[in-house]
């Protein structure tokens, strides 16, 4: 199913499925426009069967947002299976300034990532921190919103640390010696990195630390 030039959402075969690629613009444009395209024609025949991963770009999606996207697919039959950012680019500039960047959310600045934290580095920001790549044991993640890392979460890592117990800790394999969020602090269970099981989120229920399957 060919997208118009310029679009600002993209849908495409790939060898696994469809991919619905969300590009820049105020989120309300990018709703508008994925309902214009799901309305064609030959939507229903393109999607039909298929299975659906969403790649959300550069773009941090609210809890809200997530749930409008799903329910305007869901509105076209279509569920999807995958929820990801777009692969990293190579940098063409300093690669310092590609690695690091903030990218407004809401009324915050949240931190983008894309490489793997190392062992014996500390990243502290004020809002959330999203992490495309690893965080290798040894390394620190001290946030004042959330932490969601797109690769294996081994270091130590404290979301809401300024008193927010509403903040999650996100990853696709999440292995961290401690968690911490808000005033809460939850050690990781003795053998739990020896098993595989898939994205989790972190996140305080009822007084303490639970940890839950991440649908991203």
């Amino acid at each position: 199913m060919k997208s118009e030039p310029g679009a600002k959402v993209t849908l495409r075969g790939t060898r696994d499925g469809v991919l619905i690629a969300l590009g820049d613009g105020a989120w309300d444009e990018i709703l508008a426009e994925l309902e214009r395209q799901l309305a064609r024609p030959n939507a229903s025949a393109f999607f039909r069967g298929a299975q659906v991963s969403v790649e959300t770009g550069n773009r941090f999606l609210h809890e809200n947002e997530r749930a409008q996207l799903q329910e305007l697919l869901a509105a076209h039959n279509i569920q999807v299976s995958a929820m990801m950012p777009a692969a990293p680019q190579a940098p063409t500039t300093s690669p310092e300034r590609a690695e690091m960047r903030t990218q407004r959310v809401g009324d915050t600045e949240a931190l983008m990532i894309r490489r793997t934290i190392r062992s014996g580095q500390i990243i502290k920001h004020s809002g959330p921190v999203v992490v495309y790549g690893d965080v290798n044991d040894g390394a620190q993640i001290i946030a004042a919103g959330d932490v969601l890392v797109f690769g294996k979460l081994r270091g130590l890592v404290h979301a809401g640390a300024q008193g927010d117990d509403s903040a999650t800790v996100g990853a696709m394999s999440l292995n961290p010696p401690q968690i911490r969020i808000g005033g809460h602090i939850a050690a990781s269970p003795e053998g739990r990195g020896k098993k595989t099981r898939g994205p989790e989120i972190a996140c305080v229920r009822n007084g303490r630390i639970v940890i839950e399957p991440w649908r991203v």
